[in-house]
C-alpha cells in the first residue's frame, strides 16, 4: 500500500469530501483525527435520540457507522474496487445516553493476502474508559470469496 493513497483518502476525509462514500453518506461524522502511519481514523459524534435503542446504542446505526467509517480505510488499502463484505459484526457493551459524545476509532488492522479488516471501538469522548460498542468490517477480493 502506497502511503500517499492512505494520506490522500485523509485529506479527503479530513475535508469532508463523501466523493468515495456509498450507503450512509449522510452521517455526520466529524474526523477528529487522521494517522496514515498507524492506518487510524478517529471521528466524532454526539449521540441523539435516533441512534439509541432500549438505552443501547441501535444495532442498524452502528452497522452503517461500521460500513462507512471503515469502508474509505479498507479503499485506500486495495488496489481497486474488487473487494465484497464477507462479515460486518457489531457488539454493544455499555447504555449510552441521548447526548453523549463518542470517539468513533477505525483501524485497519489487517491488509495482506486476500483479506483486509478494519476494527472500530466507539468509546466516551469523555470517559475514555466507556466503551459502548465494536464493530469488525472483513472484505475480500471478489475472486477469493469462493475459497472462503
Amino acid at each position: 500500500m502506497s502511503g500517499f493513497i492512505l494520506n490522500e483518502l485523509l485529506d479527503k476525509l479530513r475535508n469532508r469530501d463523501a466523493s468515495d462514500t456509498r450507503f450512509g453518506s449522510g452521517l455526520e461524522l466529524r474526523v477528529a483525527k487522521a494517522d496514515a502511519k498507524n492506518r487510524l481514523v478517529v471521528y466524532e459524534y454526539e449521540v441523539t435520540e435516533d441512534e439509541v435503542y432500549r438505552g443501547y446504542l441501535d444495532s442498524g446505526w452502528l452497522s452503517t457507522v461500521v460500513d462507512n467509517a471503515t469502508d474509505p480505510l479498507i479503499r485506500a488499502v486495495v488496489s481497486n474496487n474488487n473487494t465484497v463484505t464477507t462479515s460486518l459484526t457489531v457488539n454493544t457493551l455499555e447504555p449510552a445516553l441521548v447526548g453523549c459524545r463518542l470517539e468513533i476509532i477505525c483501524r485497519l488492522v489487517q491488509f495482506e493476502g486476500r483479506l483486509v479488516q478494519a476494527v472500530v471501538t466507539f468509546r466516551d469522548a469523555v470517559r475514555k474508559g466507556v466503551v459502548y460498542a465494536t464493530g469488525v468490517h472483513t472484505a475480500v477480493y471478489r475472486d477469493n470469496v469462493a475459497k472462503l
